[in-house]
């Protein structure tokens, strides 16, 4: 599609928006739909029960049903994985889509990621689970563009390369160039004593953050001004607050084998230079959705729009211990899988609990905003911050960080053209209250985004540069497993093991990042049906 059939497209918009049926038509036809396809659901499953009912010689020969809460990757995942081991399955999705944080949107004519557009390859379970998929092949690999660092105070920006050998901010070489520019001689001399200081052998088992690490073996400089700001525009927390086991395994037996926390950077990141540690999808990672969505249409699985779960029920007598209440409607069940957030989570399983062992969900603030710009703008065809740039909290800009998606995803840049850019702009740190995020201004946020965007990037950019925009909001985002999170985990399998066929999956159990999700749904269900 032309520069010029994307503009045209983009300002037919309005048409587009007159001629539509009104939101109400809309969203009664959504219901309208999703309660038809319940009962043709729940049909289903009397049939099943009456025909377990009846069988003389007591042997259960229909297909066990389960139903999936939670239509997000996490959903998905778990959905395939019962069909593939013999279970009739309804997922129950409490949106008008699928895929939770792996989501798309239009803008200006282009398909474009809304929310996670990429995948860590270390380990290769995501790239593995493509393979499953028949996405193999389209597996991308970025750019290989180095990403940067802004720094500053009142109204002075500073834009640094990010060092070429880091994991987590974490430098691999301290005494590099690079290194010296952001944090300054002294901070750069006292991160040095890291490869003389000896390591403590109570560090091989206790507890440890990301912060506590960083600090003790290579000081406040290195934690305040190079990793704070990537761990904050990577997982949206402090470094404090997220496992130095859950944000880089195998760091902690590598500093205990090399006896420096910069010599286990290096040798962690020596099989994984620059640009190859994470991928994505051509196409966008919207379309492992899409892939599985269709996967599981094919294979017969009930895939149920707008329909959010309300209450369940468990009665271990019952031929179908479970029962899941929705529009109205209630759904018995062989199995259960829980894959929403938190606090609705919990909402579903705390009245199966006894009083003592209900569980409170995480009240951190968590919103996030991902403002996403589409513009004409030649001057950034030679990607002046790389593929994109990590915001230090001290530096005057609302964003903590910008992708410059165009400059990351070659795929990306081939469809937009060259002069025009996909830039997105991420908003909002976890625990943290954020007036522009949660007032819900998609215009105010944009025009910030146009600010800090210009100041990131060294460009100026103006409204009139903007071929098209949109804002993409998350309020169930979740940071690396903690040691809270981690007791609440503990406690939830504990309380869980009292109820056979149900359980939970998702990014607030397994921890950020899609290859955790898909690990953990596809070893929580890993039970066969027959």
């Amino acid at each position: 599609m032309s520069k010029e059939q994307r503009n045209l497209r983009a300002g037919d918009s309005s048409e587009t928006t007159d001629a539509a049926k009104p939101r109400r038509d809309i969203a009664n036809e959504a219901a309208a739909h999703a309660l038809r396809l319940l009962e043709k659901v729940r049909h289903a499953s009397e049939a099943r029960l009456a025909k377990t009912d009846t069988d003389g010689d007591g042997q259960q020969n229909a297909a066990p049903h389960a139903v999936v809460i939670g239509g997000g990757i996490a959903g998905l995942v778990a959905a395939r994985e019962l069909r593939q081991t013999g279970h009739e399955v309804t997922v129950l999705e409490a949106t008008g889509n699928f895929g939770g944080c792996v989501r798309s949107t239009e803008v200006a004519g282009l398909r474009i990621d809304a929310g996670a557009e990429s995948f860590a390859v270390r380990g290769g379970v995501v790239a593995s689970y493509l393979d499953e998929l028949d996405l193999g092949e389209q597996i991308a690999a970025t750019s290989g563009q180095p990403a940067w660092l802004i720094q500053g105070e009142d109204q002075e920006i500073l834009a640094h390369p990010m060092p070429a050998t880091a994991m987590l901010g974490i430098p691999g070489n301290v005494r590099t160039d690079e290194v010296r520019a952001i944090i300054g001689r002294p901070a750069t001399v006292r991160a040095a004593a890291d490869l003389i200081t000896p390591m403590s052998k109570k560090w091989a088992t206790e507890k440890l953050s990301i912060a506590e690490v960083v600090r003790a073996r290579m000081g406040q400089a290195v934690l305040d001004q190079l990793v704070a700001p990537v761990v904050n525009g990577v997982y949206s927390t402090d470094p404090a607050k997220i496992s130095i086991d859950a944000a880089a395994p195998g760091l902690r037996q590598a500093m205990q084998e090399t006896g420096s926390l910069a010599r286990a950077v290096s040798k962690l990141q020596a099989s994984a230079p620059a640009g190859s540690r994470v991928a994505g999808l051509n196409g966008g990672m919207h379309t492992m959705v899409q892939a599985l969505v269709a996967q599981l249409e094919e294979a017969g699985v009930a895939l149920v729009r707008n329909c959010a779960a309300t209450a369940l029920s468990h009665d271990p007598q019952a031929a179908a211990p479970y029962a899941v209440r929705t529009l109205g409607q209630e759904l018995h069940a062989d199995r259960v899988v829980l894959a929403v957030p938190a606090q609705p989570a919990l909402e579903l399983l705390n009245p199966l609990f006894a009083a003592e062992q209900q569980l409170d969900s995480d009240g951190d603030a968590n919103a996030i905003a991902l403002a996403i710009l589409v513009i004409d703008k030649p001057e950034l065809d030679d990607a002046p911050r790389g593929s994109g740039v990590l915001v230090s909290k001290q530096a005057p800009l609302a964003a903590k960080a910008l992708t410059h998606s165009t400059a990351k995803w070659p795929w990306l840049a081939d469809e937009s053209g060259p002069g025009t850019h996909v830039i997105r702009l991420s908003f909002g740190r976890i625990g943290e209250h954020e007036n522009l995020v949660e007032s819900g201004d998609d215009s105010a946020l944009i025009d910030q985004a146009i600010k800090d965007a210009s100041k990131i990037l060294g460009v100026q950019l103006h409204r009139d540069d903007v071929l098209g925009s949109t804002v993409s909001r998350f309020s169930d985002m979740v940071p690396l497993q903690g040691e809270a999170a981690t007791a609440r985990r503990t406690a939830l399998q504990h309380n869980l093991s009292d109820f056979e066929g149900l359980d939970v999956v998702g990014a607030w159990i397994a921890g950020t990042g899609l290859a955790r999700v898909i690990a953990q749904a596809r070893s929580a269900v890993a039970i066969s049906a027959r």
